[in-house]
C-alpha cells in the first residue's frame, strides 16, 4: 500500500508542475501606410516564423491586416512561444533585419499591453510601431502606438 500511495503522490505532484498553456496568443500585423500616390510603395511585405511554424512571405496592401492565433506556453522553464518577422516596404526595412513580434519571455507580454496575450504591430509611412493596449479610466481598451523603427535602406 505504501508504494501505491508514493506512486500516486508522485503523479499528482508531477501533473501539478507540468506547464499549462495560456488561453491563446494573438499576433496582428497591420498596414496603415497612407498618403502614397504609388500603390507599390504602400505595400508591406512580411515574413514571420516561430520555432515550430514558418508562416512564409505575405504582401499586405494598405488597410489590410493579418491575424494569427496560437497556444502559448508560459511556465518556467518552458517559456518558448516566440514569433519573429522580417518587414519590407517601399520606404525600406526595419533597423533590425529580424524583429521579435511576440514572445512570452522577459516581460515582453507586458510590453504589448493589457492582457499581454495579444500583440499588434503597425506599419506607417514614417516607421514601424508596436501598438500597446491600455485601459482608460472607464476600463475600455485604448491603443498607444510606440515607434520601434524608422524605415531604413539596407543593401
Amino acid at each position: 500500500m505504501g508504494r501505491s500511495l508514493s506512486w500516486f503522490f508522485f503523479v499528482v505532484v508531477a501533473a501539478a508542475l507540468l506547464p499549462a498553456p495560456t488561453i491563446a496568443g494573438r499576433l496582428e500585423l497591420r498596414n496603415e501606410i497612407s498618403g502614397v500616390t504609388i500603390a507599390r510603395k504602400a505595400k508591406l511585405a512580411v515574413r514571420c516564423w516561430s520555432n515550430e511554424d514558418d508562416l512564409g512571405w505575405d504582401i499586405l496592401k494598405p488597410k489590410q491586416s493579418r491575424i494569427w492565433k496560437f497556444t502559448t506556453m508560459n511556465m518556467w522553464p518552458f517559456q518558448k512561444t516566440e514569433f519573429r518577422c522580417q518587414f519590407r516596404s517601399g520606404f525600406g526595412t526595419t533597423n533590425e533585419d529580424v524583429v521579435t513580434v511576440f514572445s512570452v519571455k522577459d516581460g515582453f507580454r507586458e510590453a504589448c499591453g493589457v492582457g499581454g496575450d495579444e500583440c499588434i504591430w503597425v506599419a506607417k509611412r514614417n516607421g514601424f510601431y508596436r501598438r500597446k493596449i491600455v485601459k482608460d479610466g472607464n476600463g475600455r481598451k485604448e491603443f498607444v502606438d510606440i515607434l520601434k523603427s524608422k524605415w531604413v535602406w539596407k543593401w
